[in-house]
Order: structure tokens, then C-alpha cells, then sequence
């Protein structure tokens, strides 16, 4: 799995496909309804997008997906596709311009390859493990870190009522120190972070989906990605941290006792 660069085009080709659908229908009357599971919402274009990106991911690899919309198929082992067709979808119901596609191929715990495209900025993020990350063709390094700034970091938490308990004890826990900030879609808090225009994403309850494509373009990006503790993703736990190396251990030592 060192050389992607196949992977890749065919990642974006197929976000370049989503982000197509969903621009054409961004700002007209969504038909928008809640899912069964009662986690958010879906419109015709979350399902217009997904179909766009498994006709291509399908055509041009063997690997088995898991989606949002409509959950693994295709073959259970080796890597795997994870997509999130519009993550933002409440904002793209309400023609927020927040929003956006991605794509992540995932080998066990590790994020292989990532695309995230912005359809509304025309921003195309993406990266190869140990590839470095880009953005429109262009190497994203972070920029220095600025101590003239209050350091600023997006929370994020799932739909549950424990999850939200969780974000009241965050913002106590951060709040006299940094900024924070929540744009509703996870996708593009991650890309940026990966930018270094907001210093950290903090969030419990995401969905692999949410955050498969975004580990790799943070951390080849030169981000720390780690659970609440600061420890290496486990496959498993939603507790998740995204920072620049100057504020993680500060982040990490904060949110010790949140449980």
C-alpha cells in the first residue's frame, strides 16, 4: 500500500462527482427529513452525492465501503472506503455554505488516504500517508505558531444526551484559555485545523465518517491526532483530539479528568 497515487485519482474523482451534485442543488428547498435513527438529517442530495461516489469507487477498485447513507458492502477484508457524501447536511438543508465531501480509505486503525473537497470555496484537500498534504495542488505546511492569539479550537459532539454533557464539560474546561468554536460539519473544522487557521478539534461522538479522511490530511499536515489521553487512536473510541504540536499537551492535561 506505499503507492496510492491509483487510490487517489479515483478518490477524487468520485468527491469531484459529489461536490458536483451537490453544488448544482446547494440553496434550493432541500427535501430534507430525519433519518430513521433519529441522528440528523438526510436530503435527495446526501443520497444523490453517495450514489455518485460508489458508481466510481466501485468501478475502480475492489474494496469494500462503508458509507453514511448506506453502510458497508463489498469485501470485509483489506482496506476499506469510508465516505461521509455531505457531511454539514443541516446547514446544506438551510443554505449555510458549510459543508462538505469525504473520502477516506482506511487499513485497520491507520487512514491510508484522504479527500475532502469544499464545494462552496472551491477547496480540494487531500493526502497520501507519508505523502504530505495539499490543498488545490499546493503542499500545506502549518504556519508558525502565533502566541499573539488566543489559541482558538472547534468542539464537536455527537447526537447523544451524554455526548452533549460531555461538550458542557469541555467548554468549562477550556473556555478561560481558548477560543471555541463549532461550524457543524467535521470535515471541514479537520481541514482546518490541517491549515492552521483554528489550533485544535476536539469532538466525542463522531462517526468514522466524519473524521476517516481528515486524520490523514491533519497529521501530514503535521497535526497530533490522538484519543482524549493522548494516546494513538484505538480503532474504537470517539474521544477524539486533532491539534498542532503546541497546544495538544496543554488540550490533553485539560480534559484528564472528563469522563
Amino acid at each position: 500500500m506505499n503507492n496510492l497515487s491509483a487510490e487517489l485519482q479515483t478518490a477524487l474523482r468520485a468527491a469531484r462527482a459529489a461536490a458536483d451534485e451537490i453544488t448544482k442543488r446547494f440553496g434550493e428547498a432541500p427535501d430534507a427529513r430525519v433519518k430513521g435513527d433519529a441522528k440528523g438529517l438526510v436530503t435527495d442530495t446526501d443520497l444523490a452525492a453517495e450514489k455518485a461516489i460508489l458508481h466510481i469507487l466501485r468501478s475502480g477498485s475492489d474494496y469494500g465501503v462503508l458509507s453514511e447513507e448506506s453502510g458497508f458492502s463489498g469485501k470485509a477484508a483489506g482496506p476499506q472506503w469510508v465516505i461521509d457524501p455531505l457531511d454539514g447536511t443541516n446547514n446544506f438543508a438551510r443554505s449555510v455554505p458549510l459543508f462538505g465531501v469525504s473520502i477516506g480509505l482506511m487499513g485497520g486503525n491507520e487512514s491510508l488516504l484522504g479527500v475532502i473537497i469544499d464545494p462552496v470555496h472551491k477547496k480540494e484537500y487531500y493526502a497520501v500517508k507519508g505523502g504530505g498534504a495539499f490543498c488545490n495542488g499546493v503542499k500545506i505546511e502549518l504556519p508558525k505558531y502565533d502566541t499573539g492569539y488566543i489559541p482558538m479550537v472547534f468542539l464537536n459532539h455527537g447526537y447523544a444526551e451524554n455526548y452533549r454533557a460531555k461538550f458542557k464539560k469541555l467548554t468549562a474546561a477550556i473556555a478561560s484559555e481558548f477560543n471555541t468554536l463549532k461550524l457543524g460539519t467535521t470535515v471541514i473544522e479537520m481541514v482546518l485545523v490541517a491549515t492552521g487557521a483554528v489550533d485544535a478539534f476536539i469532538c466525542v461522538g463522531d462517526e468514522l465518517w466524519d473524521f476517516a479522511a481528515g486524520m490523514v490530511i491533519t497529521q501530514e499536515a503535521g497535526c497530533i491526532f490522538t484519543d482524549w489521553q493522548g494516546n494513538p487512536w484505538d480503532g474504537k473510541t470517539s474521544h477524539l483530539l486533532v491539534a498542532r504540536p503546541e497546544v495538544h499537551r496543554d488540550l490533553v492535561e485539560r480534559m484528564k479528568d472528563i469522563r
